[in-house]
C-alpha cells in the first residue's frame, strides 16, 4: 500500500534539497496563507491612500493623515501629545505639529543679558546673576542664554536687564521666561522671576528677594544635532536617536531636549535602533548592543559578544518579541535576553542570501512574521528580480513567496496592518485585507521518493466551501473598479496597444492597457496537477470526490501541485480508490 496525506500545510525550506523536506513542506509556496493548517489564499492589496511623490521611500500615517519622504525617514510619535510627530532623516530633526513641520531644537539665546544698577540702597550686598530662555507656544522650553556678568545689589537698589535677543523665526517662539541666581545653603541655583511675551524690550527686576518662583530645569539641555538619526520612542518619555558612535536620549518628556551628559557610546557605528518594552537594541557596523535603564541618566549597556554587523537601515524591524536585521551571513534576531540567533541558517546558504541583495531590502512585518522585500539585479543576465517573501521564525523556520512588490511599506501596530507602496508609484495598498479578494495561491509538495516505481491510481482534494458572502461582494466590487477603469480608458484611447507605443515586453504579444475582468466563478476553481518523476502525469479540477488518475503510469517520484482561490484542507493520494477510502 502506498498512499500520501498532504495536510497542516506548511512553507518553502529552500536550503533543503526538495526529497529531503518534511512531508508538510513546499517546493513552492506563493501568496499562500498558512495560519491555521490549511492552504488559503491571501487575499489581494487594495488601495488604501495616496502619497505625495511616486519616488519616495518612506510612508507614515499620522492622526489618518498619509505622510512620505524621498530617503530613510524614523518618525514616532512623542511622549507629551499624541498630535505631535518626531522625525528624523529628512535634513535636521524636525516635529510635526498641526501638519506643520518645525525644526526639533528651540534654538538658545546665543548672547548673555547687560546689567544696569540704579540708586545706592544700603543692607546686605548680594551677588546676582541673570539668564533667559525661549519658550514656544506649545511649551517647549530653551537652554538658557550664557550668564549675565555677576552685578551685586543691596537692598533699594533697581537692576534693568537689557540686550534681549528677537526671537527666532520659524520656532513658533512666544515668551520669554527670566532667571536670577539665589544663594542658599546647598550653593547658587536659577528660579524663575518673570515669563512675558517675547521681546526686545528692558525688564526691570523689581521683583523681592524672597519673590522667586521654580528652579532653573533647562540648564543642561542640548539642542539635538543636525546629523541625529535614527528616532525612536523608548517607555517612560524617552526618545532615543544616533549619529556615528554615540547614541543619544532625550531628557524625558522633552524631546526637544538632547543632553551631552546622556550620551552613550558604542565600539562601531551606529546603523540603527529599535526597542523591545524598556530594552533598547543598538545595530552597529560590527557587534550589536543591549541598552536598559528606566532613566536616560541610568541607562546600562551591554556589548553582546557576537560579530553579526547590520549592513542595510531599512531591513531593522522589531517584530515585538525580538528585533531582526540583515547581515552579511543572513537575517539576524536579537532578543531582549541577550540571545542572537541566525533566523535564515536553516533557509539560506550565505551565497543564496547575498543573492537577494541584503543591503538594499527593504524589512516589514505581519502576524509576527518578518517581511523581506528585494529588489536584486543579476549582474549576468542583467534582469531583475522582484517579490516579497515572509520568514515563519516560530518552531520549524519556513518562507512564503507573495506577489506583492514594495519599495516603502509601514506596519500599523494598532491595526496590526501592513502597508506598502509600489517603486513609481503613489498609491498606498493594504496587504491581505480581510474580506477582500482572493488571489491565486501557488503550492507545490516536496519530492515523495519511493523505494521502487508504483503506480499512484487516486487522488481527493478536500477544499473549504464556496468563497464567502464577504468576498463574493469584495470581487463583484472589483469586477465593477475594473470595467469602470477599462471604460475610462476606452473612452480616452489611451490603450497604448500600437505599434512602438511602449517599450518591448511591456504588454502581452497583441496586449494593451486594458485589465481582464474576473468573472466570479474564477475565484471558485481549484486546478490540482500531479507530477511522476518530475514530468506532469495529469491536471484535475474536481474538489471533495475522488478522482481516478491515469493509469499505467509508474514513478518513484511523485509531487501535487495546487493552484486555487479558496482554501485547501487536504490532499490524499493512493495507489487504488480501495486503498484512498481507507485511508480517509
Amino acid at each position: 500500500m502506498v498512499a500520501l496525506k498532504l495536510s497542516a500545510f506548511g512553507g518553502e525550506q529552500p536550503l533543503i534539497k526538495p526529497r529531503l523536506l518534511p512531508d508538510t513542506a513546499a517546493k513552492e509556496a506563493i501568496d499562500v496563507r498558512l495560519v491555521n493548517g490549511a492552504l488559503g489564499p491571501v487575499n489581494k492589496p487594495t488601495k488604501k491612500a495616496t502619497v505625495a511623490n511616486k519616488d519616495h521611500k518612506t510612508i507614515y500615517r499620522h492622526l489618518g493623515t498619509w505622510l512620505s519622504w524621498a530617503g530613510h525617514v524614523h518618525a514616532a510619535p512623542g511622549p507629551v501629545a499624541q498630535d505631535r510627530l518626531y522625525f528624523t532623516g529628512d535634513g535636521a530633526p524636525k516635529v510635526r505639529i498641526g501638519g506643520v513641520n518645525y525644526p526639533l531644537k528651540v534654538p538658545r539665546p546665543s548672547a548673555r543679558l547687560t546689567t544696569s544698577k540704579t540708586g545706592t540702597g544700603s543692607g546686605d550686598i548680594q551677588s546676582r546673576l541673570y539668564v533667559y530662555t525661549f519658550v514656544t507656544s506649545f511649551g517647549e522650553e530653551s537652554a538658557p542664554a550664557p550668564a549675565s556678568a555677576i552685578v551685586t545689589w543691596r537692598p533699594g537698589q533697581t537692576i534693568t536687564l537689557s540686550d534681549f535677543q528677537a526671537a527666532p523665526a520659524g520656532r513658533s517662539i512666544t515668551r520669554q521666561r527670566i532667571y536670577r541666581s539665589q544663594t542658599g545653603t546647598t550653593g547658587t541655583s536659577f528660579f524663575l522671576i518673570a515669563d512675558r511675551a517675547a521681546s526686545t524690550a528692558d525688564f526691570v527686576d523689581n521683583v523681592a528677594v524672597d519673590a522667586f518662583q521654580e528652579p532653573l530645569k533647562t540648564a543642561s539641555w542640548s539642542e539635538p544635532p543636525d546629523g541625529l538619526s535614527g528616532l525612536i520612542a523608548m517607555p517612560n518619555g524617552m526618545m532615543a536617536a544616533f549619529e556615528g558612535k554615540n547614541v543619544y536620549f532625550c531628557e524625558p518628556w522633552h524631546p526637544h531636549a538632547w543632553p551631552e551628559k546622556y550620551i552613550m557610546q558604542v565600539d562601531s557605528e551606529v546603523v540603527g535602533l529599535a526597542a523591545v518594552g524598556g530594552i533598547l537594541v543598538v545595530m552597529t557596523k560590527a557587534h550589536p548592543y543591549l541598552m536598559s535603564g528606566g532613566r536616560p541618566d541610568a541607562m546600562r549597556s551591554e556589548k553582546l559578544e557576537r560579530s553579526y554587523p547590520c549592513i542595510n537601515a531599512r531591513s531593522i524591524v522589531d517584530l515585538g518579541y525580538t528585533v531582526c536585521y540583515a547581515s552579511h551571513a543572513g537575517l539576524v534576531s536579537v532578543g531582549i535576553d541577550g540571545s542572537v540567533a541566525l533566523l535564515t541558517e536553516s533557509l539560506f546558504s550565505v551565497e543564496d542570501w547575498r543573492a537577494l541583495s541584503p543591503t538594499t531590502v527593504l524589512g516589514g512585518q505581519l502576524h509576527g512574521q518578518y517581511v523581506l522585500f528585494y529588489d536584486t539585479l543579476h549582474p549576468d543576465t542583467g534582469e531583475r528580480d522582484v517579490g516579497a517573501m515572509f520568514l515563519n521564525t516560530a518552531g520549524q523556520p519556513y518562507i512564503v513567496r507573495t506577489s506583492a512588490k514594495a519599495a516603502a511599506c509601514y506596519f500599523d501596530v494598532a491595526e496590526n496592518v501592513l502597508y506598502f507602496k509600489e517603486a513609481g508609484s503613489v498609491i498606498v495598498l493594504q496587504f491581505d485585507p480581510p474580506a477582500g479578494v482572493p488571489s491565486t495561491l501557488h503550492w507545490r509538495s516536496k519530492e515523495f521518493w519511493l523505494t521502487a516505481p508504483v503506480s499512484l491510481g487516486a487522488i481527493l482534494v478536500d477544499a473549504a466551501p464556496d468563497i464567502s458572502e464577504e468576498q463574493i461582494a469584495a470581487i463583484k466590487a472589483e469586477i465593477d473598479r475594473i470595467v469602470s477603469e477599462n471604460a475610462d480608458l476606452l473612452a480616452g484611447g489611451a490603450l497604448d496597444g500600437e505599434l512602438n507605443a511602449c517599450p518591448l515586453n511591456h504588454f502581452a504579444l497583441n496586449g494593451d492597457a486594458l485589465q481582464p475582468v474576473p468573472r466570479l466563478a474564477d475565484f471558485a476553481s481549484v486546478t490540482i496537477a500531479v507530477y511522476a518523476d518530475g514530468e506532469l502525469l495529469q491536471v484535475l479540477t474536481r474538489t471533495g470526490k475522488i478522482m481516478r488518475l491515469k493509469a499505467g503510469r509508474k514513478a518513484r517520484c511523485w509531487e501535487v501541485g495546487v493552484s486555487a482561490s479558496r482554501e485547501i484542507e487536504q490532499i490524499v493520494v493512493a495507489s487504488s480508490v480501495e486503498e484512498l477510502k481507507g485511508i480517509v
